[in-house]
């Protein structure tokens, strides 16, 4: 039951992470080079309806469900007796602390979007805050990204284990 569990939230964190992440490669391949060429005023435009709209709500709820799943994860390891490979348990700790990483990250680049609203539409402060908030979401992106690689680790090596241990039971 509790390696169960584990794998539940894992699968749940997975799938959150993975949103999060390829919306933020996404952003970071195409989003922000494309921005850097139609200038800061476009970028904060768009950003106005898109980061502080919809964006508001499903930015924030992937990254605090994925957090949470990766967290709850570790803390059930942790605390359970889980049969778990020193690996599987190094990838459910390194999934949490990372995705812990780049929602503690936002705390920098979220203040830099939330401005937007304030700072009207002067150039040289759009480009401070375009460039400000790229800086950041690359940062966040880095510890999103390999959260997420943890998390599959730590879900194929939960299976190894779990499949081992079905072959050596009589």
């Amino acid at each position: 039951m509790a390696l169960w569990t584990v794998r539940l939230f894992l699968f749940a964190a997975a799938i959150m992470n993975g949103i999060l992440v390829g919306g933020g490669t996404d952003r970071a391949l195409i989003g922000f080079p494309a921005w850097q060429v139609v200038g800061p005023q476009a970028w904060a435009t768009f950003s106005r309806q898109a980061d502080l709209g919809n964006g508001r709500l499903w930015y924030p709820l992937w990254a605090f469900a994925g957090m949470l799943c990766s967290a709850m994860a570790a803390v059930l390891l942790l605390y359970w007796s889980v049969p778990a490979s020193l690996t599987a348990r190094l990838c459910v700790y390194a999934a949490a602390v990372l995705t812990i990483g780049g929602l503690l990250l936002t705390i920098k680049a979220a203040p830099i979007m939330l401005g937007l609203r304030r700072i009207g539409d002067d150039p040289g402060l759009l480009q401070h805050a375009f460039e400000g908030f790229t800086y950041w979401s690359y940062w966040r992106l880095a510890c999103q990204f390999l959260g997420w690689l943890a998390i599959l680790c730590a879900l194929l090596t939960l299976s190894d284990v779990q499949a081992g241990t079905a072959l050596m039971t009589p």
